[in-house]
């Protein structure tokens, strides 16, 4: 696992290290921690996929954290951000970068062991994958790269984060490889979502993360709109508060 610490004090990037060293130490996980002094020195540096993890913190000396987070999304949505703050007021504008989670300082091992925790279970499941036939060729598609699923003239198309695949099969065989997983939703005739993708739900459609609007079956409005809402939840109440 290759985890990012950025923060302008050197004693609070050393204690964060030393948190995780020990924590990966104990879990038998093999980590590679790079601690960098400012937001500046971060972004010469940093590419997308290059960190699974970043913990960062919110105020530093130039460029502060949640600036940071926005650059980091403009080249990698996947990787996991952890603010560490003294306060959590920027709570709703962590939001939008998607923050995974907060560590409040000061902060305590088992704390840190917490967090961690998380990202542990978190980290399996975004290496979760399908596989399906596309043209001649067998594709492992990322289940948290999948936006939503569609169907096309006897075409399965799935469109990811990267590029849209195609494979020739009943969309009936293709949904049960999604369905099983919490974050899939059938929301209309041949279509699923990834509720991780859903930027907002309005009273007839999905608005997804890649600006698309996924229309909901009337008849299933009020059932759909209690999935969401309940995964949400769940979602909510397995981070620390």
């Amino acid at each position: 696992m290759n985890i990012a610490i950025i923060d302008d004090s050197s004693a609070d990037r050393q204690l964060l290290e030393d948190y995780i060293r020990h924590y990966c130490s104990a879990h038998h996980m093999q980590v590679h921690c790079s601690p960098y002094e400012s937001g500046e020195a971060f972004l010469e540096q940093f590419e997308s996929a290059l960190f699974d993890v970043i913990f960062l913190d919110i105020y530093m000396n130039g460029v502060d954290g949640i600036h940071v987070a926005e650059r980091i999304r403009e080249v990698d949505e996947s990787c996991l951000i952890i603010f560490v703050t003294t306060s959590d007021h920027h709570a709703v504008r962590s939001y939008r970068v998607r923050a995974f989670d907060y560590l409040v300082k000061p902060y305590d091992y088992p704390c840190l062991e917490e967090t961690m925790d998380l990202v542990s279970a978190a980290t399996h499941q975004k290496y979760r994958y399908i596989e399906v036939k596309e043209g001649r060729t067998q594709t492992r598609i990322l289940l948290h790269d999948i936006l939503y699923v569609d169907y096309y003239n006897h075409y399965v198309q799935i469109h990811t984060r990267q590029r849209m695949v195609r494979t020739y099969m009943p969309f009936s065989e293709f949904a049960p490889l999604l369905l099983g997983e919490p974050q899939f939703l059938c929301c209309y005739r041949n279509c699923i979502v990834n509720l991780d993708e859903v930027a907002l739900m309005d009273e007839t459609d999905f608005l997804m993360t890649d600006g698309i609007r996924i229309p909901i079956l009337r008849r299933q409005r009020a059932e759909v709109r209690q999935r969401y809402a309940d995964y949400t939840f769940e979602k909510l109440k397995s981070k620390k508060p």
